[in-house]
């Protein structure tokens, strides 16, 4: 009987703590809390991403606008002029430290990102300096993998304008998901243009085949 009276009591108790519910919000709140945090952090990541993109291809939209027309402000090349625009209409959102600003000038939208052509002699599959012929067609003298020139371009002339920017992101988390091995996330916006006849041409190269 005293055994009996002795379990009797523990019993109790272990019912009692199987039916409590102290306490369960808090360890539901523990297992679900970083998942909501991490989805919440994630989703303001990937907006404050495509905002940044965004404000990218607008400014640089509006950039080659301005750019195709020759326009540029007193005291300030047109470059100068290009490349404050860009800044001002990001609205500080880009980290103007981060952000490179291309362009490249072209005779035709056919040339846009392709090489200077080539004899390829030896038949190694690329260009040799002093080798291999080639057709500079830019002028300058040596072999491009690509034919533009830096610039804005003349009248009538094809200009690439690109902005490249690498985007810090907020958390560290993220960073090391996403991120390059510096924690930031490449965003790109590119438009290409043919700038109106605003003037006189400047006198065109003339290509000619070179080794």
């Amino acid at each position: 009987m005293k055994n009996n009276s002795r379990r009797m009591p523990l019993r109790r108790f272990l019912k009692r703590l199987r039916r409590n519910q102290t306490g369960s919000t808090l360890v539901e709140m523990a297992f679900v809390l970083p998942v909501i945090s991490l989805a919440t952090i994630g989703t303001l990541e990937v907006g404050v991403t495509m905002l940044s993109t965004t404000m990218l291809e607008g400014a640089i939209s509006q950039a080659s606008r301005a750019g195709m027309t020759g326009y540029a402000v007193d005291g300030k090349t047109r470059e100068e002029y290009i490349n404050d625009l860009l800044a001002e209409k990001t609205y500080g959102m880009i980290n103007l430290d981060n952000l490179v600003i291309r362009q490249r000038v072209y005779e035709d939208f056919a040339d846009v990102g392709l090489p200077e052509p080539y004899t390829d002699v030896n038949g190694d599959g690329a260009y040799s300096a002093g080798v291999d012929s080639y057709t500079d067609m830019n002028c300058n003298d040596q072999w491009d993998s690509e034919v533009g020139t830096d610039g804005v371009g003349g009248p009538g002339q094809i200009v690439l304008y690109e902005a490249i920017y690498d985007a810090n992101l907020m958390t560290g988390f993220f960073s090391k998901m996403v991120g390059d091995e510096d924690g930031k996330i490449r965003l790109t916006a590119s438009t290409i243009i043919q700038n109106e006849p605003y003037g006189t041409p400047d006198p065109s190269c003339v290509a000619a085949v070179k080794t």
